[in-house]
């Protein structure tokens, strides 16, 4: 046997070893670092450090800033590791549990989760975010962010699954970014509904690209006007939606949290929308504009509500910002704040979309005096509804509701769980049905008669609207024998065809896929109530006919007028 020298196995057991040093990168789409350091740990395996960086590596920007990190780990010992993380340079202090993804080959990762709950970081001075994270055996690499994190390539692949969808009416491109980058807006509508009485709404998420809340908002949104659910159905029926799912899409893609690719901050922006170059703003407000008009000319649909999407730190549940009202408001002697009626429009949304989220209902509205004119709903107020002749003549218009809406990034609607894209996806749906709230709709039914009844029989109708989108039936019949026998035909479709004898002078007005046998009264009355559930289009045919049972065996029958029963979304 040859004997191996303590030389050659030292210096194989330390190739080994560097070989398997864990490697960071944050070169990829949405990633952003500054520096990273690994070093060989005692309480851990390594020791790995995350220094996070300016937006565009800007050190000029505020540190308020500098709250995106996001990165790969890869190199990972595949019988499994401890890393102790650092996450330093920050510039947040909240505490929040970061996500990974993980792979087995260093390529293909899986979804992002919620690292487990015993890595929830600490706070250590006001900059630096440290936990502990045990890699599983066989995991070879693993993504990494301070949150669940949005990427152009996925707005992208999501955009290109709703291309030719019948209630997807246009998916267009408003204007490029800074570096090229499209900007698209869909309009979501029934268009086999003239657009003559819809309202519009306008949405746009990620002005702010890695407050990332607002993109899973919108996905869930989405889903769910194109779901069928009969609110969503009404919605569209008398809507025109126009949503800007990635408003700044260079800061996505470039790992920005606050900023666009030239380091500007949008937001800020709207505060003098008309002397701004910047593409993004030219984009948004050039369509904005379009919608609506001017004060001497409103456009045919202009925009009723306007939804800002955003995410916040150090705030535990979703919140809007409501606008301080100011009854003497006045463009250049007392801009602060908005006028009555829109301060009560927006705390009618607030309410609104409370009762509809239990994630929203948790959060505490927050005031904004909007002292230097800044953010969109400025625009809204100041160029639009504030103005005389907007409300009044002769433009005639309802104001324009704009508010901000900030998700954030801790705990789920369980109040225990931290949130996940799911819950948001979920607010993105609550939204809708709050928007349905707000422009006042209803899901309608009707009851019409149709056809005349053989003799004197009548059948009437009363739909009555439940909590749950249904409607209870409420019918009723006159005119029958008294102390008589009914029966209700219930079925799909209208006919007009003679009863078998001896009943053949009257006829069947619909099909008898179901039947419910009923008493008449002495008066020759009866009541019958069932519920209309709540699927959009649905049609059923009734008829009721007595039978005197005084005159036996003969059975003298009338039969009744048909009513038909009809969603109208």
């Amino acid at each position: 046997m040859r004997l191996v020298p303590a030389a050659f196995l030292g210096s194989l057991l330390a190739t080994a070893l560097v070989a398997q040093t864990p490697v960071v990168t944050s070169g990829g789409e949405n990633m952003r670092l500054q520096s990273s350091t690994v070093v060989a740990g005692t309480t851990a395996n390594w020791n790995v450090t995350l220094q996070m960086a300016n937006d565009n590596g800007n050190a000029s920007l505020p540190t308020s800033f500098r709250r995106w990190w996001h990165c790969q780990i890869g190199n990972l010992n595949p019988a499994g590791s401890t890393l102790q993380i650092s996450v330093t340079n920050a510039g947040y202090t909240d505490i929040i549990l970061p996500v990974w993804a993980q792979s087995t080959n260093g390529t293909t990762f899986g979804a992002y989760n919620r690292v487990p709950l015993a890595s929830l970081p600490t706070l250590i001075g006001s900059t630096q975010h440290r936990f502990t994270l045990t890699v599983p055996p066989g995991v070879t690499a693993i993504r990494l962010a301070k949150y669940f994190p949005y990427t152009v390539a996925r707005k992208d692949a999501w955009l290109a699954t709703l291309a030719g969808q019948s209630k997807v009416r246009s998916i267009q491109v408003l204007g490029n970014s800074v570096q090229g980058r499209p900007i698209h807006k869909l309009q979501l509508t029934d268009p086999n509904v003239p657009d003559g009485n819809k309202q519009r709404v306008w949405i746009h998420a990620g002005v702010h690209p890695s407050e990332t809340t607002s993109y899973f908002t919108v996905e869930g949104f989405v889903a769910w006007l194109l779901s069928g659910d009969p609110y969503a159905e009404v919605l569209l029926d008398r809507a025109l939606i126009e949503l800007v799912p990635m408003a700044n899409p260079d800061g996505v893609f470039l790992g920005n949290y606050r900023t666009a690719a030239n380091s500007a901050n949008l937001e800020d922006l709207w505060s003098a929308p008309y002397a701004s170059t910047q593409p993004e703003i030219v984009a948004l407000r050039t369509a904005i504009e379009g919608f609506m008009g001017t004060v001497a000319s409103p456009g045919s649909n202009p925009i009723r509500v306007l939804l800002n999407l955003h995410s916040t730190h150090n705030v535990s549940y979703p919140f809007h910002f409501q606008h301080v009202s100011n009854p003497n408001w006045n463009a250049t002697t007392n801009n602060t704040g908005v006028i009555p009626v829109v301060n009560a429009i927006e705390g009618q949304w607030i309410v609104r979309f409370k009762a509809r989220s239990p994630l929203v209902n948790l959060g505490t509205t927050q005031n904004s005096a909007l002292t230097s004119r800044p953010f969109v709903e400025s625009m809204c107020h100041d160029r639009w509804t504030a103005v005389n002749g907007w409300l009044n003549a002769p433009g005639v218009q309802a104001p324009v509701m704009a508010i901000t809406f900030e998700g954030t990034y801790g705990r789920g609607p369980d109040t225990v769980t931290w949130n996940t894209e799911a819950d948001y996806r979920a607010v993105g749906a609550q939204m809708g049905r709050a928007l349905f709230d707000q422009l006042g709709l209803q899901l309608t039914a009707s009851a019409i008669s149709y056809a005349g009844p053989c003799q004197s029989t009548l059948l009437s109708g009363v739909l009555v609207p439940q909590a749950d989108g249904s409607h209870r039936t409420d019918l009723t019949v006159s005119g029958a024998f008294a102390n008589g026998l009914g029966v209700l035909a219930l079925g799909a479709q209208q006919l007009l065809v003679p009863l078998p004898a001896p009943w053949a002078s009257c006829s069947l007005q619909c099909s008898p896929d179901a039947t419910l046998a009923f008493v008449i009264g002495p008066g020759g009355a009866a009541a019958i109530s069932f519920p209309l559930p709540p699927l959009p289009g649905l049609v059923a045919f009734t008829q009721a006919f007595a039978l005197d049972l005084s005159l036996p065996p003969a059975l003298p029958l009338d039969a009744s007028n048909g009513v038909r029963l009809q969603n109208n979304y």
